[in-house]
């Protein structure tokens, strides 16, 4: 590893583990899952994008982000609501969405009190970014299959989810608007829809992003956001407003 994380900058990581339930045995990775890139500013080393072994947790955010939606799945597959296809994804989708992720981050792990920042992305508010807050949380989690593998982030997960996998699902049915416009157009077209982002602009920690959604060469919808998935989010509920007379 390029740089040694210092464990005095952690001293929240003990209450992280006792609302996961887990301890890491290598306490390195949850400290890795904790820290932001801004938090690397001012220490020397190559910062290029792709560069190896850096331990900022953008690369835990992306392991975490597939173990996330397969415990979702699995649990979706055993659920007594017996769920078609379609549904499951609808519902998996409200679940993982950046504005659920970001309320587990700040009421179940207390991410927001002890992520580990730079100057400047504190400046800006960085600990109340829903965006920032619910990549922490597949950072956390890619963190716990690393460290603990399947059954432990499995029981994890299960943990920090277990309101949103309770109760009637069908709340989160009328919730994704990707999904619902991609239903529309395979039923009407056969056709899948695709998302390009058109541009993004403005500093690293206050990204936005314009995405349009595309069926064939034609753009039906154009949405902007803080993340390119609320973009696409936006850029599908526009895409639904001009093929229905039905608003999300």
């Amino acid at each position: 590893m390029l740089w040694t994380l210092d464990p005095s900058r952690y001293e929240g990581a003990s209450l992280i583990e006792a609302r996961l339930g887990y301890v890491f045995v290598r306490k390195e990775i949850l400290f890795e899952a904790l820290t932001h890139r801004s938090a690397l500013e001012g220490l020397p080393g190559p910062k290029a994008e792709g560069a190896s072994l850096m331990p900022w947790n953008e690369r835990l955010e992306f392991l975490g982000d597939s173990v996330l939606g397969l415990v979702i799945s699995e649990a979706l597959l055993a659920s007594v609501h017996g769920l078609a296809e379609g549904q499951m994804s609808r519902v998996r989708a409200g679940i993982v969405c950046e504005k659920n992720l970001a309320i587990v981050a700040r009421e179940k792990l207390a991410l927001d009190k002890v992520l580990v920042l730079g100057n400047s992305e504190l400046a800006s508010g960085g600990k109340e970014k829903p965006s920032l807050l619910a990549d922490s949380v597949e950072a956390v989690l890619g963190a716990v299959f690393t460290d603990g593998g399947w059954d432990a982030v499995r029981r994890v997960t299960r943990h920090l989810f277990s309101e949103n996998l309770a109760g009637d699902l069908r709340r989160y049915f009328e919730s994704d608007a990707k999904t619902l416009f991609q239903e529309k157009i395979q039923a009407s077209h056969q056709l899948t829809p695709f998302y390009e982002v058109l541009s993004e602009e403005g500093p690293a920690h206050q990204r936005s992003f314009v995405v349009a959604v595309k069926v064939g060469d034609e753009i039906l919808g154009q949405g902007t956001g803080n993340s390119k998935k609320d973009a696409a989010q936006a850029a599908a509920r526009h895409a639904l407003l001009r093929t229905t007379e039905v608003s999300l």
